[in-house]
C-alpha cells in the first residue's frame, strides 16, 4: 500500500464505512461541519446511532484503534475521551483490508486512549448489534412520522388522500 498522508487515510476510512453501511441497509446522515463529534449518523429500523470513525493505526507489528480526540484552539491543545452522551459506536476501519470493528462506547471506556485489535475480533464487521434495537420492524414502509405521532399501527400516516397513494 501507498503511504498515505493521515487526511487521506481519514478520508479513504469514511469512505469505506459508509459503503459498508449503505451494503448492510442502513441510511447516512453526514455532518455539514467537521468540527463536531460524530462524523457519521446512521440510521436503520428506525433507530439512529452516531458514530465516531477511527483509522486504525499501525504500532510496531500491531495495530490499534485510537479512542480519543484531541482538539485544539489557538495552539492549545486538549485530549480528552468521547462518551456516550457523545457517541453510541467507535468504528475503527482497517484501510488495509476493508474490515470495520464496530465497538459499542460502553466497551471503548475501559481503555484510555487506543484499543488493539486482538481485543476487538467480537466486533470485526459485526453489524448484527446494531440490528438489536426495538421499534416496528415488522414493515417494511415504517415511517418516520409514525414513531413521532405514535401511531405505529404499521400503515403509512398521511397517504391515504395522497394521489400517489391511490396509484
Amino acid at each position: 500500500m501507498e503511504k498515505w498522508q493521515t487526511i487521506e487515510k481519514g478520508y479513504l476510512g469514511n469512505l469505506i464505512v459508509e459503503k459498508n453501511f449503505i451494503q448492510q441497509g442502513f441510511n447516512l446522515f453526514k455532518p455539514v461541519l467537521e468540527n463536531g463529534k460524530v462524523d457519521l449518523i446512521v440510521e436503520k429500523n428506525n433507530k439512529y446511532f452516531r458514530l465516531q470513525i477511527k483509522t486504525v493505526q499501525k504500532d510496531g507489528n500491531t495495530k490499534r484503534i485510537p479512542i480519543r480526540k484531541i482538539s485544539h484552539n489557538m495552539g492549545l491543545y486538549k485530549i480528552s475521551r468521547y462518551t456516550n452522551v457523545e457517541i453510541d459506536y467507535f468504528i475503527g476501519v482497517d484501510i488495509e483490508n476493508e474490515d470495520l470493528y464496530i465497538l459499542p462506547v460502553s466497551f471503548s471506556s475501559k481503555y484510555k486512549s487506543s484499543i488493539g485489535l486482538n481485543v476487538c475480533q467480537f466486533f470485526k464487521n459485526n453489524f448484527k448489534q446494531m440490528e438489536r434495537c426495538n421499534g416496528n420492524i415488522t414493515n417494511e414502509h415504517d415511517d418516520n412520522v409514525e414513531s413521532l405521532t405514535d401511531n405505529a399501527d404499521g400503515n403509512d400516516v398521511g397517504m391515504e388522500n395522497s394521489p400517489a397513494a391511490n396509484e
